[in-house]
């Protein structure tokens, strides 16, 4: 696979996904909704029921890079998804909490319910909620 600059992006985890995978749970002609293999627990002090990602095809760490025609599927992918329920948040390129280099827009699903008590230590990692 090759990213938009025409650069290989052999060894990206997102650029690995094949049609066909059970990861992959709707395919636009731009964009794959993927299952989180590592969803998040908690965001924003309430728990996480379900965890997608929105991802581009093409190896990309900014949607700058995108088409207007894609910029357009992709606000109607989060659109359709917002009216599930969806909560949504990516990382701006060069975030040093960005753990693949390959544009992604988290999809969250949240119970509503706000933890009364959060506690979270980044090394080692150790999260707390009640």
């Amino acid at each position: 696979m090759r990213d938009s600059k025409g650069l290989k992006t052999e060894g990206c985890v997102f650029c690995d996904i094949s049609s066909g995978s059970d990861q992959i749970i709707q395919e636009t002609k731009s964009f794959r909704v993927i299952i989180n293999i590592f969803p998040y627990s908690y965001w924003d002090d309430q728990g996480v029921v379900d965890h997608l990602m929105i991802i581009p095809k093409q190896h990309t760490d900014t949607l700058s890079d995108l088409s207007a025609p894609e910029s357009v599927e992709f606000i109607d992918l989060l659109s359709s998804w917002e009216s599930k329920g969806y909560d949504f948040t990516a990382r701006a390129p060069g975030s040093n909490r960005k753990t693949v280099i390959h544009q992604h827009t988290h999809l969250l699903k949240l119970d509503r319910k706000t933890k009364k008590f959060t506690l979270y230590s980044n090394r080692p990692y150790i999260n707390i909620s009640y």
